[in-house]
């Protein structure tokens, strides 16, 4: 599960209270020795003048916060800007009186744990703060003597970058409680939302990861072919077949996950096929006349809308009743609010790879935060991946790809269009009502955002109502 970082306590031994002479602590600030000892520690912390500039930072807060000693003197605010590190967390917690909370190194995605004390000057009530980082991770990591990651709001999952908000995390909790009683899981969301990264995640997450996970895109397999490729067949069932027979994608999934992609690709006609194994559990091989029962956990995924499918018969309820036992929505990435997380995270990958970090301007940053993100995560995936060819140390907005979109929705502006008479053609007899009238109007308004959309889900979404709203009100239309 994904959570925020825990941290270790630890203490130092610096007291708020305590008042010192402004010439003891430059001078401590200059000495040699003090820089020698400092560097010594593993870890990162830097001290911040009275005047808000950065005054000293030891050598593992240089490296952690890519920040070179021909930069000392700049302003605190300059360093929260342009540093590796994100302060935001923390400075919201110090607004509340706080002394402690977390950071962010944007470099590697990795939380730490931040302390800040006061050290007062003779009078001077705005004093020295130093700013002391531990990372219990990294700690724990050498302890245990392994590179496993245990919390933080993002990491990788077989490749896979992650990063769960609050709403869809609660979601993927309930579902791996489900997924422990093998409860069919449905996850549903644009393309491109992580729906596959997010089904490997649960797998690896309910028992061992070492059990089989078949991933199945069910748009890909042709109509004449799904019975086999799915129960397998025997030897000489059809004229091609291997002498041995082959296991299906089923009978391979034994143990551990079957993971249908794409489900709602599947034709009309082999949905039935599968439908008697999600409710028995058992196989016939093509050519075979006897069944055997196959245990494995099933969750499905599609960017389809399924209940539409189902009004419109191309999909069968009972089939999607059987998949859907819990639900997750998953969330299109323009509408998460934990896109900042996720950037980092893919810089923090690609970053592993680098001879020399690759960070981002603010300005890159903010354009590349703005976009719209027709194509979700893979988009910025995609994005990241050319800037890190295409970059040195420093990406620009120059860098970013040609085309990049800083508006919401490059078409937010629909022309309604309404055809020409059609106030004349309407019902004016008696008996006809203003609900009458306004409902013709309402069914063109929708038939204008379904065929500029093509999605039921997405044409509820900026209408501002629901998708069983919709379904309710085009199934009228229909009728």
């Amino acid at each position: 599960m994904m959570e925020t970082a825990k941290f270790q306590s630890f203490h130092v031994e610096l007291k708020a209270s305590a008042a010192i002479d402004r010439s003891q602590i430059e001078a401590l600030f200059a000495a040699r020795e003090f820089r020698t000892v400092a560097d010594l520690s593993p870890d990162p912390f830097l001290v911040v003048s009275p005047e808000d500039t950065v005054l000293f930072l030891n050598d593992a807060a240089h490296k952690l916060a890519g920040w070179s000693d021909s930069r000392s003197g700049a302003t605190f605010a300059t360093f929260l800007q342009q540093s590796n590190l994100d302060l935001d967390d923390f400075l919201a917690a110090a607004e509340k009186g706080q002394a402690q909370g977390q950071v962010r190194a944007r470099s590697t995605g990795r939380f730490y744990r931040v302390l800040r004390r006061a050290l007062s000057v003779g009078t001077d009530t705005r004093g020295y703060h130093l700013y002391w980082l531990h990372d219990p991770e990294g700690w724990d990591r050498n302890r245990r003597g392994t590179g496993t990651r245990s919390g933080g709001r993002s990491h990788q999952e077989n490749g896979e970058t992650l990063s769960f908000p609050s709403d869809l995390r609660s979601q993927i909790d309930r579902a791996l409680k489900a997924y422990a009683r093998s409860f069919r899981i449905l996850l549903l969301g644009e393309s491109g939302v992580g729906k596959t990264a997010i089904a490997k995640h649960i797998h690896a997450s309910a028992g061992d990861p070492a059990r089989p996970f078949v991933h199945v895109n069910c748009g890909s397999i042709p109509e004449t072919l799904f019975e086999s490729e799915m129960f397998g067949y025997e030897r000489g069932a059809f004229t091609g077949a291997l002498q041995a027979g082959k296991r299906g994608y089923i009978e391979s999934a034994g143990g551990g996950t079957l993971f249908l992609d794409e489900v709602g690709e599947i034709p009309l006609a082999s949905q039935a096929k599968l439908l008697k194994f999600l409710e028995d559990s058992t196989i016939q091989s093509v050519g075979s006349a006897v069944s055997r029962r196959v245990e494995t956990n099933v969750v499905a995924a599609t960017n389809r809308d399924l209940h539409s499918m189902m009004s419109e018969g191309t999909f069968r309820k009972d089939l999607y009743f059987r998949l859907a036992t819990f639900p997750v929505n998953i969330p299109p990435l323009r509408e998460r609010e934990d896109k900042d997380i996720i950037l980092d995270a893919l810089i923090a990958r690609a970053n592993q790879e680098r001879g020399r970090l690759l960070r981002l301007s603010p300005d890159c940053r903010a354009t590349i935060l703005a976009h719209s993100f027709p194509g979700n995560l893979r988009e910025l995936r995609s994005i990241v991946e050319y800037l890190d060819i295409v970059a040195d140390e420093l990406a620009e907005t120059s860098d970013l790809p040609e085309g990049l979109s800083t508006a919401p929705f490059e078409d937010s502006t629909i022309p309604l269009n309404f055809p020409a008479g059609i106030v004349d053609s309407l019902d004016t007899s008696e008996g006809t009502t203003l609900k009458d009238l306004s409902r013709a109007f309402e069914d063109h308004i929708i038939k204008v955002f379904l065929d500029r959309y093509g999605s039921k889900r997405e044409t509820a979404r900026r209408l501002g109502i629901d998708i069983a709203t919709l379904v309710r009100k085009t199934t009228r239309t229909a009728s």
